[in-house]
């Protein structure tokens, strides 16, 4: 049996909320857009999911710059990125030729060594080879595992 003096169903007596209400400004959705909200909730709640259906569909508001940029920003915008890509080409070409100039020293260090040891010590101008090789190996593999590190 129901008590007489519990409230039906969606309704709520403002003494057992103890929830101070805040005024929120009234919004709509139009009604083709949602289905209508049930019948039995109050009319706070009924607000609150109404602003919640609205700010849902407009998504996050766009940055204000955004609407000031003109043609003129995205053509300078271009322009520095090609004058950015310029300078990236023109710094890895001159790296291209340092890299270049550093092999050829390194090969004709070796050749001299080579030339100018041969004739006068053998067993020095081996331990030397040896030497270099196992410093070339381990310089590259040292930028070999780097290289793998760096993928993962």
């Amino acid at each position: 049996m129901e008590e007489p003096d519990s409230p039906s169903e969606g309704q709520v007596k403002k003494e057992e909320r103890n929830v101070e209400t805040k005024e929120v400004p009234h919004v709509t959705a139009q009604s083709h857009d949602f289905p209508s909200i049930p019948e039995g909730f109050p009319p706070d709640v009924k607000r609150a999911i109404e602003i919640m259906r609205v700010t849902s569909m407009g998504g996050p508001s766009p940055n204000p710059l955004f609407e000031k940029f003109t043609d003129e920003h995205v053509h300078k915008y271009l322009d520095y990125v090609q004058r950015d890509d310029d300078n990236l080409f023109k710094l890895r070409s001159s790296s291209r030729w340092f890299h270049c100039f550093y092999a050829l020293l390194g090969v004709s260090s070796f050749l001299f060594l080579v030339i100018f040891l041969v004739p006068i010590d053998k067993v020095l101008l081996s331990d030397i080879i040896k030497i270099l090789v196992s410093f070339a190996g381990g310089l590259g593999s040292g930028f070999g595992l780097k290289a793998y590190l760096d993928k993962k």
